[in-house]
């Protein structure tokens, strides 16, 4: 999936309609830019919010464990490369 934008006056740049629905981007969501490999690479980050009900268990669980349960959820999510 690709799409193009255009950078403003004010250095923004608008995030295709398709990208926003794949992410499920909304209003006001934050994004979170690097540079691999020299290109602009924009991922974004995940609220809170986004965590509520993942875990979803009967057993007492480690705080340790309850991070790379939620850290797997986002790396399905997004599909991120780990």
């Amino acid at each position: 999936m690709n799409g193009f934008s255009t950078i403003t006056q004010k250095g923004q740049v608008a995030i295709p309609k398709a990208i926003r629905d794949y992410f499920d981007l909304k209003p006001y969501d934050k994004v979170h830019f690097t540079v691999q490999n020299g290109k602009i690479v924009a991922q974004p980050v995940l609220n809170i919010k986004d965590m509520l009900g993942i875990i979803s268990t009967n057993k007492i669980i480690s705080k340790n464990k309850q991070k790379e349960i939620i850290r797997k959820h986002i790396l399905k999510k997004y599909e991120y490369n780990s």
